[in-house]
């Protein structure tokens, strides 16, 4: 009985207090924090004058006090202080049992002040009847003896809840049977059922507290406490029922249940990774992990140590972090884990760890976001970033180049020139005889070394050009291509890893332009070549072959094969080939991520990359590309007209480097007067004293007044000299150069200097000149 009683003590909704004497608050159930906002230890340590509000006070006193010397009951409201300052008006019913005894109390609160209160002399005075207490419980109390089926108590509560309030008074006068309580309750409810009574014989079978629910019609939801009561020897004389009305508790229930319901589908389905474990097992796992480690069933992994998830370089950190959860109680704050999946792959994640209470037992709660996607864009960005320096850098070392190289060129093709003129002098100075096969023999020697060294600086003056490939600075510029020139700069730059390995074959078809950024287009095929070159070892190049095919594709496009000769790939690797960070290369040789860009560039191209691999039989990918569009735009190429009758000029050279200025001045011809100044200043000056110039060849890019600022200038204050003006460029560009290029009409040639295509625009500049109309250098 003192179990059951005491559990519906600390669950009720109703509020209960037993008060002390001098004001004290002996005990306090639960429901007072719901109502009032204060915890029964706060009530216990106050006492009730605490909270009771002043003008009330006196008449508490006076009520509680008659009561402990006289016992019986008392009802009365007062007004009670909350926790949050607000005054709440409570009814009470209060019953004392002995003399200077504590009082049983419960209390419920009222949304609105009361009515008058009932004058004193209501109270009931003297002892209390049996279980006159209990009429103020929220428990309905049932008692009946088994045997007869006399209804011995039925209190208040219990009639209210069963409907048969008008057999309270018959009842309280034992008038009234089991059978004539059923016949009334069975339109509350199947009270036949609930109210059945149990023989002497089958209570020997039941548990001493048999508890239940029973639902009545009215919708409400009874708690049922059912227990033999009797004498010794006669134990089950008796029965005694409580009910407790549940249904605000069943509701809540019910809607934490669903709550918890739509918790676990949103677990469920949620994109992250979530997984429970204790003891280092896991003992939750959801979807998302299971196709993340491509497990099928949670089964394959519940129970499981989580150890066998981790990779192998992560277990001591996550170790440590799972020992300050279940240890210490701490977050397991956002880490980049590693995890292993079923097939030995593994993946990145970022992961986080926290403790909590799983099925009513400590446990940690890990979650988990794969971040693999993520790092493979932050990898493009920093190639994408690298080869931007690396364009930079190569713009940069062009430039630097381009100078020295203009001026080596020039003096080369002078030497040479000079040399052939002494050649045929010497030859009409000198007579045949002994001195003549020696000198023209070391003139020959001469004139070949020249032109080694011209070979060489020509060399040096393409590989700079090539560079401008991936010094492109600008965004993605389709035009019009022929594949077959890509596939040539991308074997030249591929010709370090070529030569020790295997000899290249080419098959080159007759195949359409393609509408292709040329820059990126080379970038696939020189990963695709390298690729090739590195699949085959070194040592043994005449027996060992690359070969590149160009031939007409599918649809009227273009296909291109890069064949090797190599040891080929196995099913498994060619699946993943395309995979970011996948690749079969040692640690540090290789980022996993070329063919992954490839396969992108190819895709934005509009086309495809297709591998085919045999073990033993090498290796070819199929680069596909699509036709161009009829309205693609051709490649731009300048075309010079031919060389008109040339009259002797006044030309300016601009330019800081002095040997460039002088190189392109013997170029220009000793015919021409040219002047060479070596800043934008100077020759500004000499514009400013009067000086006339047919043509102007400026540097674009010097210190101070750059080569565009003097174009400005000179065109603010004479438009038909601004375009006699020919650039020269280094081929490094700045922001502003690149647009002031695109912008303006002007001619522009590129170190280091052509000399047939100086003297064309010579030429031009001059006609243009004898016409007088300026807009042909457009």
């Amino acid at each position: 009985m003192e179990q059951w009683a005491h559990r519906f003590f600390e669950l009720s909704t109703e509020l209960f207090a037993v008060l002390g004497s001098q004001g004290r608050i002996l005990e306090a159930n639960p429901a007072w924090n719901v109502t009032v906002g204060w915890s029964p230890t706060e009530l216990r340590l106050e006492g009730y004058r605490g909270f009771i509000h002043p003008e009330d006070l006196a008449q508490v006193d006076s009520r509680l006090e008659s009561l402990t010397r006289m016992m019986g009951t008392t009802r009365f409201s007062c007004r009670w202080r909350c926790r949050d300052g607000t005054w709440a008006w409570l009814v009470w019913s209060v019953a004392c049992s002995a003399v200077g005894g504590p009082l049983y109390c419960t209390v419920r609160r009222l949304e609105s002040p009361p009515a008058l209160e009932p004058s004193p002399t209501s109270e009931t005075n003297g002892p209390l009847p049996p279980w006159a207490m209990s009429d103020s419980l929220p428990l309905g109390l049932y008692v009946v003896e088994v045997r007869t089926g006399a209804v011995l108590y039925a209190n208040r509560r219990f009639c209210q809840l069963w409907g048969i309030e008008s057999l309270e008074s018959a009842i309280r006068k034992g008038q009234v049977t089991h059978e004539d309580v059923l016949g009334h309750c069975l339109r509350a409810g199947d009270a036949a059922s609930v109210l059945r009574l149990v023989s002497p014989t089958e209570a020997d079978t039941l548990p001493p507290l048999h508890a239940d629910e029973a639902q009545l019609t009215n919708g409400r939801t009874l708690r049922r406490l059912s227990t033999p009561m009797g004498a010794s020897g006669d134990e089950s004389r008796y029965r005694l029922f409580a009910f407790e009305d549940v249904t605000e508790r069943k509701r809540t229930e019910e809607a934490l249940h669903r709550s918890e319901e739509s918790f676990r589908k949103l677990i469920e389905t949620a994109p992250e990774v979530i997984f429970v474990h204790r003891d280092q097992r896991f003992v939750y796992v959801n979807p998302t992990l299971l196709r993340a480690l491509r497990y099928e069933h949670a089964s394959e992994l519940i129970g499981r140590s989580i150890w066998t998830i981790v990779h192998p370089d992560d277990l001591d950190l996550v170790r440590q972090r799972v020992h300050a959860v279940v240890a210490r109680g701490e977050l397991a704050p956002l880490r980049e884990i590693r995890y292993l999946r079923r097939d030995g792959t593994w993946f990145d994640a970022e992961s986080a760890g926290l403790p909590v209470d799983f099925d009513g037992v400590g446990a940690v709660v890990v979650m988990a976001r794969d971040i693999t996607e993520r790092k493979r864009m932050q990898a493009q960005l920093l190639q994408s970033d690298r080869m931007v320096l690396a364009g930079t850098l190569a713009a940069g070392v062009g430039h630097e180049i381009n100078n020295p190289l203009t001026y080596v060129m020039a003096n080369l093709e002078s030497a040479l020139d000079a040399m052939h003129r002494l050649g045929g002098e010497l030859g009409r100075m000198l007579p045949d005889g002994a001195l003549a096969p020696s000198w023209s023999m070391s003139l020959k020697d001469t004139v070949e070394l020249l032109k080694e060294a011209h070979e060489g600086a020509t060399r040096v003056r393409n590989i700079v050009r090539d560079l401008k490939y991936i010094s492109r600075q600008e965004e993605e510029r389709r035009e019009l291509l022929d594949v077959r020139e890509s596939l040539e700069f991308s074997l030249k730059l591929a010709s370090s890893e070529l030569r020790p390995r295997a000899q290249v074959i080419k098959k080159y078809e007759d195949v359409p332009l393609v509408h292709a950024d040329a820059s990126r287009l080379g970038q696939v095929f020189l990963n695709l070549v390298v690729n090739a070159a590195q699949a085959i070892p070194e040592g043994d190049p005449t027996n060992q072959h690359v070969t590149l095919w160009v031939r007409p594709g599918p649809h009227g496009g273009v296909a291109v094969d890069v064949s090797d000769t190599g040891s080929g790939m196995p099913p498994s690797v060619l699946a993943r080939i395309f995979d970011p960070f996948f690749t079969t290369k040692a640690v540090g040789s290789g980022t996993g991520l070329g063919l992954s860009i490839c396969h992108g560039i190819m895709r934005s191209l509009g086309g495809d990359i297709t591998v085919r691999s045999e073990p033993g039989r090498g290796t070819t990918f199929t680069v596909l590309l699509p036709p161009a569009p009829a309205d693609a735009a051709p490649r731009e190429v300048p075309v010079l007209p031919p060389p008109s009758s040339e009259r002797a000029g006044r030309m300016m050279v601009i330019d800081d480097e002095p040997a460039v200025g002088r190189s392109l001045a013997r170029i220009i011809g000793k015919r021409h007067q040219v002047t060479v100044v070596g800043s934008g200043e100077e020759a500004l000056a000499k514009l400013d004293s009067g000086a006339s110039f047919d043509a102007i060849f400026c540097d674009l890019m010097m210190p101070g007044i750059t080569g565009m600022d003097v174009y400005e200038r000179v065109r603010e204050r004479e438009p038909g000299l601004s375009l006699r003006f020919i650039f020269i460029t280094g081929g490094s560009y700045t922001a502003r150069a690149r647009q002031f290029l695109e912008r303006i009409p002007n001619p522009r040639i590129e170190k280091p200097f052509d000399a047939q295509m100086i003297q064309q625009l010579v030429g031009e500049v001059l006609a243009v000149g004898v016409d007088g109309d300026v807009s042909g250098l457009e």
